[in-house]
């Protein structure tokens, strides 16, 4: 049985050890979280076991210890546990580093002050200290503590070239065994602290690994199992279409069947858009992707696009244009291919929610530093900037449905992951009432290589 253990947990009645106890009970469910408090936990009851250690070497250096002597070193003993006790109260693992280090400065310095000042034997304790907070990551604490501690020794040198120390509460004989003391308990503090928390790192990690390797396998199981349903879905939705459209046919033009076959036919048409769309998602999420980047000219992204979207735009009353100039001529690292996907879906959308003799417009700009932009903008009603942030969530309508248009929502989902995969980046500015301008921003092949 260890000193750090009251017992191993046992079964479904989740007998806690010590440690465990000393986690907050909110971070007992998450496995990373739980470990990294443990560590911390067993870092700060490394101290308490060290120093009441070196009480004991204290003790045996001196040949007895006074009432004093034991109450500063119970101080000491104490300060890390209430540090231990406040994260496990309050979750807040600042707070309780905050407690035990300010804590242990003020303790330190104190026997420092009353033991030589800036020769003091207590020296190398502000040096764990700090050695050991170094470990927890917080660089604003560490920071923090640093000119704390900074301030202190200054102080304390001061105190000793101007006389305002006290007698020394040792004697001179004592100093060198005394030295030794501090010297290795100073030492064992940071060696087993960092210790441990290396080691509850390294578990961490694995953790991590081991969920990222598990997503990972989720997400290409959910791929193949999307193409697999996608055949048994493609068959029977076929059979349904092309009954219906069989029975457009040979029904009369006006009669009263044929809308509800048109019915059929669009929602049919939808749900194998929407098919497409939920595989070329899981594809993504899967990286099974394949990207060809080559040197592209912009004309020979937006001409195309221009040209597919041209007869919806006519038969919505859209005015479409290419205002990109001189700079449809300048190239951008992508996949000819699949930005030509992307730069119709936003051409697609800007059509279909558009309102009646409305503008479209495709224009180029410089970028950032290496990058071109290619802005799609339209006069339609805008979207509030309350619901923007929803516009590359999967599944989410941003609220244009009321327009009358179905979506599944999954278009500039795929489309943001694509342009990422590019290694550019894609966005949204629109005013309600005014219209929405969204851009992406592809490397230029004149200064980044593929």
């Amino acid at each position: 049985m260890g000193l750090l253990q009251l017992c191993q947990t046992a079964g479904p009645a989740h007998v806690m050890d010590l440690l465990d106890w000393l986690v907050p009970p909110a971070a007992l469910d998450d496995a990373r979280l739980r470990t990294r408090h443990r560590g911390i936990a067993k870092a700060l009851l490394t101290i308490s076991l060290v120093v009441s250690i070196m009480l004991l070497a204290v003790a045996f250096v001196r040949g007895g210890m006074g009432v004093a002597f034991i109450l500063f070193f119970l101080a000491c003993i104490v300060t890390p546990l209430i540090g231990a006790v406040l994260i496990r109260l309050t979750g807040n693992i600042g707070l309780g580093l905050v407690v035990a280090n300010v804590g242990g400065l003020a303790i330190v310095t104190a026997w420092a002050f009353m033991s030589g000042g800036i020769l003091s034997v207590a020296l190398p304790a502000y040096l764990a200290n700090i050695a050991l907070l170094s470990t927890f990551g917080n660089v604003g604490l560490l920071i923090g503590f640093g000119v704390a501690l900074g301030a202190a020794l200054v102080l304390l040198y001061l105190a000793t070239i101007t006389g305002w120390l006290p007698a020394s509460i040792f004697l001179a004989g004592e100093t060198p065994g005394l030295m030794l003391t501090a010297m290795l308990g100073s030492l064992a503090i940071v060696v087993l602290a960092g210790y441990f928390l290396a080691r509850d790192r390294a578990l961490v990690k694995v953790r991590l690994r081991e969920a990222r390797h598990a997503a990972e396998q989720s997400s290409r199981a959910k791929a193949v199992f999307l193409r697999s349903m996608s055949q048994e879905f493609r068959a029977p939705l076929g059979a349904i279409l092309g009954e219906a459209t069989n029975l457009q046919v040979r029904l009369p033009a006006d009669a009263a069947e044929q809308q509800s076959l048109q019915g059929i036919v669009t929602a049919g048409n939808y749900l194998g858009d929407l098919l497409n769309q939920l595989l070329e998602v899981s594809r993504a999420e899967a990286d099974e992707t394949l990207l060809r980047i080559e040197p592209v000219p912009v004309s020979q992204i937006v001409a195309p696009c221009l040209a597919i979207v041209g007869p919806e735009a006519v038969r919505r009353e859209v005015v479409v244009e290419d205002i990109c100039g001189e700079l449809a001529e300048r190239k951008v690292w992508a996949d000819r291919v699949l930005v030509r996907q992307v730069v119709l879906n936003l051409l697609t959308n800007a059509v279909k929610f558009n309102r009646p003799q409305g503008r479209v417009s495709v224009s180029c700009k410089p970028g950032s530093a290496g990058f071109l932009r290619i802005v799609v903008t339209d006069s339609g009603p805008g979207i509030s900037r309350d619901v923007q942030a929803e516009l590359f969530a999967p599944f989410s309508s941003m609220g244009l449905e009321q327009g009358g248009v179905q979506g599944g929502g999954l278009g500039l989902v795929m489309s943001k992951r694509l342009i990422e995969r590019m290694r550019g980046h894609i966005g949204v500015e629109s005013i309600v009432g005014l219209g929405s301008s969204f851009w992406i921003d592809l490397p230029l092949a004149e200064s980044v290589g593929p």
